[in-house]
């Protein structure tokens, strides 16, 4: 492909990229140096930074950006002790930090709520990504307890509200997704504040058709995989009757950007060709957030990508960097950005974080599990919206139970079938333990956090504390 960065989009250039660059198989090198394994695998945890001295309270406080003693401070105290750790800040801010490049290529960064986020590197096999994981916790741990910090890991901020929590990452990107949203419903600013996920990363494996069945059967997991683990009982401080907050912030934003694409052609063709095709409307069809090269404008909600490419606005057309810019700003419950991001799962307490993960692999990267998956649920694709919209309640309908059910066993046989480079980091042990706590008794792990806050009266960040030891009892009776 040539050079498009400074140059006017076309359809055709749009279509190329998404092709070569959105969508590509496994790195050759992969297979040549690890054989038998299925593919690489890389995990991002977005966590709730509070203050400890507030834990025990019914609405902890959360630890903002940039205050005097707040979170970036406290992680900058690390600059010393992590000598090859790179800060990264906003060029006309040399104080608003961005994001710390780590020194395997793996990165901290923030979400516009004051998030804090830890994306690892792909790695060969999902024990090294989860090892890695638990090492930069570890790490960041220490360093926040000595600032006074906590870091608490469920699917939404249980106790503030949006205004509460406020905008804190305040680059020009996140200023015009603010305003976007704000003028669309109020879904879009609790996703940027409010929500937390663990996402899990993996890719498209060595042909066409492997690419296909994989894509394919992640968006068909998707309801499933939201209602398993839903893990956000709680919206503004209130609980309600839905067991996923964050999911049902997804389900009701601008729906030219969320869900799922129409995989009606990749059913058909079952390969590279049509995932590509399906994608490419998707984000073709994708309303425009803002205009980067008119100093940021706000789009009204109506305009899509297709039409800037066709058209322009005032006379300006996007390049390749715009084009870049609006797939960042498309959220997919599978995104495909080079590798297939898999967006919905709600975060897990750190107890239990390694489960979805373990989930992922087992379905997606063993070839039993990946065909048993599609001979389950290709003849249910008519109802994915259905069982999407009864995510947001977790396993309480019959049939979504019904369904997880039988897609956890496939798991639990499948996982046992990987290599063991993907089953270590005590990952069975606590992957089984997860299956037979929640989804065999069809239950979640935001009913844990209802019946806590049922039982004391309310949720405070120490409760998670007296969670973590029931959870323990059970792993150590298995």
């Amino acid at each position: 492909m040539a050079d498009q960065k400074q140059e006017t989009l076309s359809a055709e250039a749009c279509y190329e990229y998404v092709y070569h660059k959105v969508f590509p198989l496994r790195p050759a090198d992969y297979c040549t140096k690890y054989p038998k394994w299925p593919g690489l695998v890389g995990l991002e945890v977005e966590m709730l930074p509070l203050w400890t001295r507030t834990l025990n309270q019914k609405k902890p406080e959360t630890v903002h950006l940039f205050d005097e003693g707040g979170l970036v401070p406290a992680l900058e105290s690390l600059k010393a002790s992590q000598s090859l750790w790179q800060y990264n800040y906003q060029p006309d801010d040399p104080t608003h930090l961005l994001t710390i490049s780590l020194d395997d290529s793996d990165m901290i960064s923030f979400e516009p709520g004051g998030q804090l986020e830890f994306s690892t590197r792909p790695y060969p096999c999902l024990s090294e990504a989860i090892q890695r994981m638990q090492s930069i916790q570890g790490i960041l741990d220490q360093a926040l307890a000595q600032k006074g910090i906590s870091i608490i890991q469920v699917g939404m901020n249980p106790w503030l509200t949006v205004d509460e929590i406020g905008l804190q990452m305040t680059k020009p990107r996140y200023r015009a997704m603010d305003a976007f949203f704000t003028s669309q419903n109020e879904f879009g600013r609790r996703m940027m504040r409010q929500t937390c996920t663990i996402q899990v990363n993996l890719d498209f494996g060595g042909n066409d058709e492997v690419l296909a069945k994989r894509y394919l059967l992640a968006n068909l997991l998707a309801p499933f995989a939201t209602a398993m683990f839903a893990n956000s009982p709680f919206l503004d401080g209130q609980a309600n009757e839905y067991l996923s907050n964050r999911a049902r912030v997804w389900q009701h934003m601008d729906d030219s950007r969320t869900g799922f694409p129409h995989l009606e052609g990749v059913v058909k063709s079952m390969n590279r060709k049509a995932c590509v095709d399906t994608y490419y409307d998707f984000i073709m069809n994708g309303r425009v957030v803002f205009a980067e090269p008119l100093h940021y404008r706000v789009m009204d909600g109506r305009f899509r990508f297709k039409d800037w490419v066709e058209h322009g606005i005032d006379g300006v057309k996007p390049t390749m960097k715009e084009l870049q810019t609006h797939l960042s700003l498309q959220f997919p419950e599978v995104r495909a950005r080079g590798f297939m991001e898999l967006r919905s799962i709600d975060c897990q307490h750190r107890f239990w974080q390694v489960a979805p993960a373990a989930f992922c692999v087992a379905m997606l990267y063993n070839d039993t599990a990946l065909h048993a998956g599609l001979d389950l649920l290709l003849p249910l694709r008519n109802r994915l919206i259905e069982y999407w919209k009864y995510s947001i309640h977790g396993l309480k309908n019959p049939d979504m139970a019904q369904m997880a059910q039988k897609i956890m066993r496939i798991a639990r046989d499948a996982f046992g079938g990987l290599p063991p480079c993907f089953q270590g980091a005590n990952t069975s042990r606590i992957f089984e333990a997860y299956a037979a706590y929640y989804t065999d008794r069809a239950r979640t792990p935001a009913e844990d956090l209802l019946e806590i806050h049922a039982s004391e009266g309310g949720l405070t960040g120490t409760s998670f504390g007296r969670m973590t030891e029931r959870w323990q009892k059970f792993l150590d009776s298995q």
